[in-house]
């Protein structure tokens, strides 16, 4: 093994989660951040998204952002349609035949829906853990 697929080793043995945000329209809409999130498959149903998710209000809102737009929550990804429900992120749109994905029937086009988050109407103390704002 090279020390390049060694440290990928590493790294998926350690690594919990991890998770981007970037402006989800350059120019005009920079406001608007995007992100994306993933959990290592054995410490998936741990609350590891929820925490991410959770930091990442805060961290947007940190860096300027106004709101959040996520614009291909699939369907068939049932923990992530919960997960972004239950933060308070408002389903804002519907794309039926959206994407092949892998797991799905031959043929089969998988659902997407758009989520928003209004940044600015995140708390000022929020810290980024604990309950999402709306639950409290």
């Amino acid at each position: 093994m090279g020390q390049s697929e060694e440290r990928l080793t590493v790294f998926l043995l350690l690594c919990i989660g991890c998770f981007y945000i970037k402006p989800n329209f350059p120019g005009r809409c920079s406001h608007i951040c995007n992100g994306g999130f993933i959990t290592a498959p054995r410490f998936r149903g741990l609350g590891i998204g929820r925490l991410m998710g959770n930091v990442f209000l805060r961290a947007a809102r940190d860096l300027g952002y106004k709101s959040s737009y996520f614009n291909l929550v699939f369907k068939s990804n049932v923990g992530s349609v919960k997960l972004w429900d239950s933060l308070g992120f408002q389903r804002v749109s519907t794309l039926e035949n959206a994407a092949r994905l892998e797991g799905l029937e031959d043929g089969e086009l998988d659902t997407a829906y758009g989520y928003r988050y209004d940044l600015e109407k995140l708390p000022d103390d929020y810290l980024g853990i604990g309950p999402a704002p709306h639950r409290k």
